[in-house]
């Protein structure tokens, strides 16, 4: 009992600790020591930078410990507003020029930092990846699935169960571990080639295009309209980039939506017959919709084969083992923390994977007491619970070093806009950056919003009250931006919902590069 109670205040102590107090036998000390610390009573260890002596110390005392020095810790930092936290989540994701990437090694390191979050398809070479490093080539990620460690998969979340699905979206994850990013989605209607092609692969096992052809006996166009179709539903995927390029470029003669939509005469009478002289209205294919048909021989062509062997999405080289969620916790919260270096229960809003937030919570709260994270309150706005890692909280205490920010354009579904967290407070709300198209861009400085464009440059919101020179510059990195992706002209119609030849703003376009003309201001990528 003395030696229980000793303990219980002592805090890390040796056997002699206990011996110059007590006057124990030394063997008898050591055995209830060592009775308490495999119950659990007593945690052995060194302490205090001594590793020669081993000292036991109450499990109590230490966690109490521990407690105080993370309530410490949390009070270092003050809660920082929202344009803070986006500066400090573009230098996060290297889309700062200070902390862009470039070579192999930072296209490696850019496509690990975006593991299992989905995004529009055609959006990743076209705007993420350039945005994060310089000169950015696929082959690193070419090389990576060659190496059995990324896969993509495609899917289309915004369809109804009873719709079709079409491509829209494309998520890259570590080979078997889908299962903790992937939801088990409804099962959507078919056509019957793809089904066709869904069976062939089940039965067959991973194949490639020709071998595809020869068990389901389809045309090669209609074998590649099936393949786009079940890579929309997620079903699918191909072990090369190559494909994963064909598919997003490929348009199907006829899309799956009409494929799918009921027959419009359905509620007729059987015995419907129409007027005399009375015009039949027959539905037909738009022929401008259609896709442009190009002789295989000539330059620009679409190949008639893709590369690569085509497999199911559900298998376990995949998806991974069929395990309880628990036991993907870890993954989902390092990717997280990886991703973001704050993270909170908005960003599991925005990417809703397959494991359940307090499931997350748990593994953070478990990472916290290690030591290898902090919890506390970094972002206004933002739910209460939220935890980063020790550099990111440094990094968001000097996103003000920087004289003059630059100029930074984003697309507004790019992972680093924090401006698209579903934010439950108005402190985390800009309401000039209201919910925007996918295809939008956002140009910030120093973390504010300050030009939207969307539909490429040819609609372009202001934020009110900006200073012209700021609408200078964050016009110039925009045009540049827009001129280095399109190989048009680039024509701004309006500003701010007003002609942009009569708008007050259009001086700062002008000083961009842009010119007085009969749509609008012009911008001509030949002079």
């Amino acid at each position: 009992e003395l030696l229980v109670r000793f303990l219980s205040l002592a805090g890390p102590i040796s056997v002699d600790d206990v011996l110059a107090r007590y006057e124990f036998d030394a063997d008898w000390v050591r055995e209830r020591l060592d009775e308490w610390t495999r119950t659990g009573k007593l945690v052995r260890g060194t302490f205090a930078g001594d590793s020669a002596t081993p000292r036991w110390s109450s499990r109590r005392l230490l966690e109490q410990a521990r407690r105080r020095e993370l309530a410490h810790a949390r009070r270092q930092i003050e809660a920082v507003d929202l344009s803070r936290f986006a500066r400090f989540m573009q230098r996060w994701q290297h889309l700062d020029p200070a902390t862009r990437m470039e070579g192999d090694e930072g296209s490696v390191r850019a496509i690990r930092q975006l593991y299992g979050i989905a995004r529009p398809a055609e959006m990743w070479d076209r705007e993420y990846f350039p945005a994060r490093i310089d000169g950015f080539e696929p082959d690193a990620l070419a090389r990576l699935i060659a190496l059995g460690e990324l896969a993509w998969i495609g899917g289309s979340p915004d369809a109804r169960p009873d719709d079709a699905a079409s491509l829209s979206t494309i998520r890259w994850i570590r080979r078997g571990t889908a299962r903790a990013w992937i939801r088990p989605a409804p099962s959507r209607p078919l056509s019957e080639h793809a089904q066709r092609v869904l069976e062939a692969l089940g039965h067959e096992g991973a194949s490639f295009f020709d071998e595809l052809l020869a068990t389901t006996v389809l045309t090669s166009r209609s074998l590649r309209d099936a393949l786009r179709e079940l890579v929309g539903a997620g079903l699918v995927t191909n072990d090369s980039l190559a494909s994963l390029h064909a598919v997003i470029r490929w348009r199907p003669t006829v899309s799956p939506r009409d494929r799918t939509q009921p027959d419009p005469t359905r509620w007729l009478p059987a015995d419907y017959t129409p007027s005399a002289n009375r015009y039949v209205v027959q539905r037909r294919p738009n022929l401008r919709r259609l896709p442009k048909w190009k002789r295989p021989d000539k330059q620009g062509a679409e190949p008639t084969t893709w590369p690569g062997r085509w497999s199911l999405v559900q298998v376990p080289r995949v998806l991974g083992p069929d395990v309880p969620e628990d036991e993907w916790s870890d993954i989902l919260a390092q990717q997280f923390l990886e991703r973001y270096g704050i993270v909170s229960r908005e960003m599991w809003r925005r990417e809703h994977p397959a494991v359940s937030w307090r499931t997350i919570y748990r593994e953070l709260k478990r990472l916290e007491f290690r030591g290898e994270v902090r919890r506390g309150y970094f972002v206004r706005g933002l739910s209460g619970a939220q935890f980063a890692l020790p550099q990111a909280v440094e990094m968001l205490r000097a996103t003000d070093a920087d004289a003059e920010p630059a100029a930074i354009v984003m697309a507004a579904s790019d992972p680093a806009n924090v401006y698209s967290l579903p934010a439950p407070g108005e402190a985390a709300r800009d309401p000039f950056v209201r919910p925007r198209s996918r295809n939008a861009l956002l140009v910030t400085i120093d973390g504010v919003v300050i030009v939207i464009a969307e539909r490429r440059g040819g609609r372009v919101a202001i934020r009110p009250d900006t200073d012209a020179s700021l609408v200078t510059r964050a016009a110039k990195v925009l045009v540049s931006h827009l001129a280095e992706r399109s190989s048009r002209d680039l024509i701004l119609e309006t500003i701010d919902g007003e002609p942009a030849t009569a708008s007050r703003h259009a001086q700062s376009f002008v000083d961009a590069g842009y010119r007085h003309g009969t749509g609008g201001l012009r911008y001509y990528r030949s002079l």
